[in-house]
């Protein structure tokens, strides 16, 4: 394929151009040479026919109209230069001659004539198709300059947001490009700030100007740069505006620019909208600190899937995941130290696990699904092993940092997944228990917390019948205080 795409035109002019390559190199076809021959002869046979007995007056008179009369008083007489005829009957041959020779090159005249006729009548005719099809051509190449800009109208949809920016900026020749959109109260925001090759998403500087007021029209102006601004509309909705930097040129067309601003500007308005929507979602979703999903996150996720669950098709299992002794790191190095920890496991525990989620404090959770039981308590395993081993710089300070962990697989009996990451935490209660920095498995220790769980029952309910006593001895007192 060629590395310039082919046009209508090109395609035409190429062609036009094989066929006259192919026209010169024609050779005359036998068929019509011999048919042209025999055609000849046959007229050549004809006026010698009628040549036989005298010369037709006709005949004459073109011989005459050739020659001239000088010619025809020397051949009258008998003598022409050194040959002399002798009688009459050989003038007769030299008219006869001269008959046939003269009425076949006047035929062969009309026929070159007829044909060359024909060749200008064709090629008025090849002028005629050549201007129309040209016309034709300048219409198909009108429709693929707009195919190709509404093609790239798709690209842009279709293409990541950064990479679609790019093609908004260098089809409108930006030096730079800003955008402004409302927030939920209906303040501008400086969304987007770009030279065509940074891109900065809900980031103000302190230092920055103060933001604009919003734009509702599009506005002009023209120094030694030319600076636009316009709305962004979405569905009659506008959701703020963009300002577009450029230098001008000797070459600027500044009508047709203000043309392609408005022809770029509605797609240009739904992939920053939809960017808006994606960092808003983002942002509802995943936690500030350690830029993972968040408890609603998860509980969303698995909400939606609980049916596929169900099915029992293939296996989830939870792992609820703990920092040891976070509170006292917390209290001994300060909130910030705290704040570090917090990321750097929350990376680890990222790299290690294949869903991965912040649930609260210095807990998380990590969601396996299509995992067999053993490949979840290696990983598990590996993952803690993996944060006792890694030195956590903080201020330039080495810390030791170990997790525990308790990991619980959903049962299709199971009523919501909130009840395996209840099992999972129960797990993770035994691994602080025996100790910390290990992974516990909750059908391994299922049997002691259920006896766990019946002793502790009757505690409260020896608690409860203390409580019982207490309550009405102090009863009693008070009754007979009263009395």
């Amino acid at each position: 394929m060629n590395k310039k795409k082919d046009t209508a035109r090109s395609i035409v002019e190429g062609i036009l151009k094989e066929i006259e390559q192919r026209s010169a190199s024609m050779k005359p076809d036998p068929a019509i040479v011999g048919d042209l021959q025999a055609h000849l002869r046959k007229f050549e046979d004809k006026v010698s026919l009628d040549c036989t007995r005298s010369i037709p007056q006709k005949y004459f008179a073109r011989i005459r109209e050739m020659l001239g009369d000088e010619i025809i008083e020397v051949l009258d007489s008998g003598k022409l230069g050194s040959l002399v005829f002798k009688n009459r009957d050989r003038i007769q041959q030299v008219y006869k001659k001269l008959a046939v020779f003269f009425e076949l090159y006047r035929h062969a005249l009309k026929v070159a004539e007829d044909a060359l006729g024909a060749v200008y009548r064709l090629q008025h005719v090849q002028q005629e198709l050549v201007e129309s099809q040209i016309a034709h051509v300048q219409e198909v190449e009108i429709y693929e300059q707009r195919m190709l800009r509404s093609q790239m109208l798709v690209d842009i949809m279709l293409e990541p947001f950064e990479d679609g920016i790019r093609r908004i900026i260098g089809f409108l020749g930006a030096k730079q490009f800003d955008v402004y959109l409302f927030d939920d109260d209906r303040f501008l925001t400086n969304e987007l700030k770009t030279d065509g090759k940074v891109f900065t998403y809900n980031k103000q500087q302190e230092d920055a100007p103060e933001l604009p007021e919003a734009v509702s029209s599009p506005t002009f102006q023209e120094v030694q740069e030319t600076i636009y601004e316009m709305p962004l509309m979405v569905e009659g909705r506008q959701i703020g505006h963009y300002r577009i930097c450029r230098q001008i040129m000797d070459d600027f067309d500044r009508d047709r620019w203000i043309q392609d601003v408005a022809f770029i500007t509605p797609v240009a308005a739904r992939i920053i909208e939809a960017n808006h929507n994606r960092l808003h979602a983002l942002k509802v979703y995943t936690d500030d600190l350690t830029q993972l999903y968040n408890k609603r996150k998860l509980n969303e996720q698995m909400g939606r899937l609980f049916k596929q669950f169900k099915t029992g098709q293939k296996k989830l299992f939870v792992a609820m995941i703990d920092i040891d002794r976070f509170k006292i790191f917390n209290d001994t190095h300060g909130h910030p130290a705290g704040d570090e920890v917090l990321k750097q496991t929350a990376l680890l525990i990222r790299d290690g696990v294949p869903y991965a989620y912040r649930y609260g404090g210095e807990e998380f959770c990590a969601v396996f699904y299509g995992h067999e039981k053993q490949d979840v308590i290696d990983a598990m395993e590996n993952l803690r092993k993996r944060i006792e081993s890694t030195p956590f710089m903080i201020s330039d300070l080495e810390h030791n940092i170990t997790i525990s962990a308790g990991i619980a697989e959903f049962d299709t009996g199971m009523n919501a997944v909130m009840d395996a990451i209840d099992l999972a935490d129960q797990a993770l209660y035994v691994s602080k228990e025996d100790g910390r920095n290990r992974c516990t498995y909750y059908d391994d220790v299922k049997g002691r917390l259920a006896s766990d769980y019946s002793r502790l029952r009757q505690r409260n309910a020896l608690l409860e019948e203390e409580i019982e006593r207490l309550r009405q001895e102090v009863a009693g007192k008070k009754a007979g205080k009263s009395r």
